[in-house]
């Protein structure tokens, strides 16, 4: 069945889209990431693993510590739908997968009271520190905090009432077990909610930054399209897959356009460059010169992007997943 679009939509830069599904229902929503026309296929050349993941993780915890405001309200509206459709309710637990600095579970949190919990869990001890210091000065009380893997829950069966991961899951070298993991530690009748990023040319805030390095010579780790790249999961027949094998079922999918906004080209390449982690690890490397001969390529290639203010609207789009 297609997606039905004839509810209201919202405000400008942000529009999202719902189909569901249940046991037996056909896939809908064939959103297929395009063949990458104008994106460098092999940008990336060797895998991403869990190893790799952690270090980089922990490289840039500090840019997502400095920059956790911004992160958090570049996609809030999907952190809100997440949070929405896990639901959570008093004395329930909700466990927070790739948490980073933690904002999307701390929504979970305040719902939580009295009497719940939130688990706030990155693979990363430097982002589990920088979730915890938010939490301290948001005032939340009802946080545990803990180093963890996707791939490996360090919690017992059907202890957890609800689960979320906002752009985490895409990055899991080992897709299956982190699904099945999760089907594991959630109860009967609960529900999981998670964001990925769709496909690359409806992303031009992150692929024009990649493809100016790209014309520079450099290439960057891993395969984007593959497992632990940042396209993995940009199909939605994916996720349903990936649900389904894990015992998964009532599958409902959002499609979120967005966009991320800079006051300047400087702002743009400081920002993600800080928080993009291979990126992050690439660049500095590089001299001076050449990262401004890049930074040169990119203004170009973000100009159809420059807002009558001075500014840039670089849009972004993301699918939210839910399942119980």
């Amino acid at each position: 069945m297609p997606l039905d679009l004839s509810f209201e939509r919202p405000p400008p830069l942000f529009a999202v889209h719902t189909a569901t599904s249940s046991p037996g229902d056909e896939p809908r929503v064939p959103v297929e990431a395009p063949a990458p026309e104008h994106y460098v296929a092999d940008l990336m050349s060797e895998p991403t693993d869990v190893t790799f993941s952690r270090a980089t993780s922990d490289r840039v915890a500090a840019a997502w510590e400095r920059y956790r405001d911004r992160i958090f309200r570049g996609q809030q509206q999907l952190s809100e739908w997440m949070v929405d459709s896990v639901d959570p309710k008093p004395g329930q637990t909700v466990l927070e997968l790739a948490a980073g600095p933690g904002e999307t579970g701390f929504l979970a949190a305040a719902r939580l009271e009295p009497g719940g919990r939130l688990i706030s869990t990155d693979v990363s001890d430097a982002m589990v520190a920088a979730a915890r210091r938010g939490a301290e000065a948001a005032g939340l009380t009802n946080v545990e905090f803990r180093t963890m893997d996707a791939q490996a829950i360090d919690l017992r069966d059907a202890s957890v009432d609800g689960i979320l991961c906002r752009f985490g899951l895409m990055f899991v070298p080992e897709r299956a077990r982190a699904f099945a993991e999760m089907r594991r530690v959630l109860r009967r009748g609960g529900r999981l909610a998670y964001g990925v990023w769709g496909p690359p040319d409806r992303n031009p805030w992150l692929t024009h930054l990649v493809l100016a390095i790209v014309q520079h010579g450099h290439q960057l780790p891993g395969d984007p399209f593959a497992a632990g790249g940042p396209f993995s999961l940009a199909a939605p027949d994916d996720n349903r897959a990936m649900l389904d094998a894990a015992g998964f079922n009532s599958v409902e999918l959002v499609e979120i356009d967005g966009a991320q906004r800079y006051d300047s080209v400087d702002e743009y390449w400081d920002v993600q460059t800080a928080i993009s982690g291979p990126v992050a690890v690439l660049v500095d490397g590089l001299p001076a010169e050449e990262c401004a001969a890049i930074k040169e390529t990119l203004a170009s290639m973000v100009e159809p992007f420059r807002t009558d203010a001075g500014g840039y609207e670089l849009p972004t789009f993301a699918l939210g997943v839910a399942a119980s």
